[in-house]
């Protein structure tokens, strides 16, 4: 079968090679523009800059200062660093280790989520705190709040 084109023949089989040519090149534009947009996106967030409007207390450098060590080796005044997700505990293997006897191994964790910091007691024995209040599901903190984990007594600082 032959199909005529401006007074030129081609054989179907070219016709469908030309068809499957044209087809693979839309494919690889349409490609290449979901990766021209997608990587704009990804510049365009990674260059804004942080709102104004969000206060130090939402920022990834919060700490935990000690207040009451308890019977712990912290010392009042010590720092304890927080990352976006920090966990609590007496086992080496938590972000924050509290060597106290009234610390579980996995006491409790600390959350950097939409904004917020968040504490949420793991089943602890002897209980997590914010601000004397004893906590039984995920708790908003704040700069200044009192967290207190077993004994330990510590503050959220920035």
């Amino acid at each position: 079968m032959d199909f005529s084109l401006s007074g030129t023949s081609i054989s179907y089989d070219w016709f469908i090679l030309a068809l499957r040519l044209a087809f693979i090149g839309l494919i690889y534009i349409f490609l290449y523009q979901v990766m021209r947009v997608t990587l704009g996106e990804l510049v365009r967030i990674g260059s804004v800059a942080p709102s104004s409007s969000v206060s130090t207390m939402h920022s990834a450098t919060m700490e935990l200062e000690v207040v009451d060590p308890a019977e712990s080796p912290l010392h009042a005044g010590d720092r304890l660093p927080l990352s976006h997700y920090t966990t609590i505990g007496r086992r080496p293997d938590n972000a924050l280790v509290i060597a106290d006897s009234f610390v579980s191994a996995q006491h409790a964790e600390i959350v950097f989520e939409g904004g917020s910091w968040w504490v949420t007691d793991l089943g602890s024995t002897n209980g997590t705190f914010v601000n004397s209040l004893e906590i039984t599901q995920r708790t908003a903190i704040e700069r200044g709040d009192i967290v207190q984990f077993g004994r330990v007594v510590t503050r959220l600082i920035p």
